[in-house]
């Protein structure tokens, strides 16, 4: 059997029906880039649990910028169901419209720096938000030209639904 300190990077290895801490499921253990292990236990078939990590990861991602990372949102004293749906609905645009253009920036403006562990500086949320923080603060002229831009790059990422 293969052991930990023998898995190759970007491999992973499954195990079904494993006992831990008195808890039976499923074992996923992947060496990552830069040495270490990750190592995830579920119920659902052990292939699989990676995939599912991932996409819970961005969900991670997603809700910590509704809250501290940018939007705030814990601070909100709304009690009206519907309002907050409005909100948490207007939130999640806005998180979408920065990521989306982090990575517009990322790919054509400015590169997000890598550091020395290998992961990028800010995620593309941060670098899109920073980016409208940017724009904020210029003069009207700026302004206008950012607005414009935005909206014709808004047309384009919608006519490709």
């Amino acid at each position: 059997m293969l052991q930990p300190q023998e898995l190759a990077q970007e491999q992973a290895l499954h195990w079904s029906d494993c006992l831990v801490d008195g808890v039976w499921g499923q074992v996923y253990l992947k060496r990552l880039q830069h040495g270490d292990l990750l190592y995830l236990f579920g119920s659902m078939e052990a292939k699989y649990l990676g995939q599912v990590y991932r996409r819970r990861w961005t969900i991670e991602a997603c809700f910590q910028a509704f809250k501290s990372g940018g939007f705030d949102l814990e601070r909100t004293h709304l009690k009206d169901l519907a309002k907050l749906k409005k909100l948490i609905a207007m939130v999640s645009m806005a998180f979408a419209m920065c990521v989306s253009l982090g990575i517009h920036q990322h790919e054509r403006v400015k590169k997000i720096k890598t550091k020395k562990h290998g992961y990028k500086a800010n995620s593309f949320f941060r670098h899109g938000l920073n980016t409208f923080r940017q724009m904020l603060k210029k003069d009207e002229q700026s302004w206008q030209l950012f607005c414009s831009t935005f909206i014709r790059w808004l047309k384009l990422k919608l006519s490709s639904f």
